[in-house]
């Protein structure tokens, strides 16, 4: 994942976006609708950002490791975590899933709004795979296919990708080994004069 120096910068006041906070509860709600979570299940949480998406899920799953690369956004998320009384159950780290190991095994891992960022998606989700148990249940929320980069045209320093195209996107996790790849429109997000779509994509780890 990229642009860590800008999530540190903003990682104090990302919260106090009302946007960000209506786009989580949207995506934890499709979660919930598309995935059978229950109180046994270690979750993995990809690209956390301050840790809200599993905030919102926590009272859903036994425990979360929260990571992101951002140092910053993993300040903030074990602030948030505390705050709200979970960290006995959520745990933030600092960890590219790309190039950071971490320990154990999970039986559902979610990302919201990350995917975009990192660069080489097809290794991420190769880790991600490698991560859950047989049968652990993936749900990624990110853009639609944004051909003209109109959502990231106000970010200069953005090198990721602008937005994924479905059936390209289930290629790939086909390919890193995760099969019942399924689509379901999650929200939307206005920005400007246009409204940018956010599926939420699962997949089971085969």
């Amino acid at each position: 994942m990229q642009e860590h120096t800008r999530f540190d910068d903003e990682a104090a006041t990302w919260d106090a976006d009302a946007g960000h906070e209506t786009r989580q509860v949207a995506v934890a709600r499709a979660i919930q609708a598309a995935v059978d979570l229950d109180p046994r299940m270690r979750a993995l949480d990809i690209g956390s950002g301050t840790g809200r998406l599993s905030i919102l899920l926590a009272d859903r799953v036994g425990s979360v490791v929260v990571t992101d690369p951002s140092a910053g956004m993993v300040q903030v998320a074990q602030e948030r975590i505390a705050a709200a009384g979970l960290d006995d159950r959520l745990r933030a780290v600092r960890a590219d899933l790309v190039t950071d190991p971490i320990e154990g095994t999970y039986d559902v891992a979610w990302s919201s709004m990350a995917l975009h960022h990192v660069r080489d998606v097809d290794a991420l989700l190769r880790s991600i795979a490698g991560l859950l148990v047989d049968g652990g249940r993936l749900a990624i929320a990110d853009l639609d296919a944004d051909p003209d980069g109109a959502f990231h045209a106000d970010k200069p320093d953005f090198h990721g990708h602008d937005g994924f195209d479905r059936q390209e996107l289930t290629e790939r996790l086909t390919r890193a080994g995760f099969t019942d790849v399924a689509f379901v429109d999650a929200t939307t997000i206005p920005k400007g004069d246009r409204e940018f779509g956010l599926f939420l994509c699962t997949a089971t780890r085969s």
